[in-house]
């Protein structure tokens, strides 16, 4: 009998855990290249940068060279996810990711701890 209440029990388990990954998984949805393409302001403190997130060939353009004081490398390409932003160098590799926050504001980590942040420009 326990050996039953035991199965029943991971049973349950899997299931509540399964649920909850196909509600969360559904609740991340990738954006578009072109739903993000346009100018954005990176922020570093009272630092500004400008960047431009091009829909063709996912390229960027801007002030690259403010944008790597920061990053430690120029970044060449982007590629959204479910909850950001990659920003990447010219291998492909990712430089930084930045996290979602809210309507075009996207907040992460330079190499060296620093928060930027980056926001739409109107």
């Amino acid at each position: 009998m326990q050996r039953f209440f035991t199965v029943i029990t991971r049973v349950l388990q899997v299931m509540f855990v399964s649920a909850g990954a196909h509600v969360m998984a559904s609740s991340l949805v990738l954006p578009t290249t072109a739903q993000l393409a346009g100018h954005w302001q990176l922020h570093q403190k009272d630092k500004v940068c400008a960047l431009d997130l091009l829909e063709q060939a996912n390229a960027l353009d801007g002030d690259l060279a403010c944008v790597a004081q920061w990053l430690g490398e120029k970044p060449l390409t982007w590629t959204p996810t479910p909850d950001g932003i990659w920003l990447m160098n010219a291998e492909g590799s990712g430089i930084t990711h930045l996290n979602r926050e809210q309507a075009d504001e996207y907040k992460g980590r330079t190499p060296t701890g620093l928060e930027v942040v980056l926001q739409r420009t109107p």
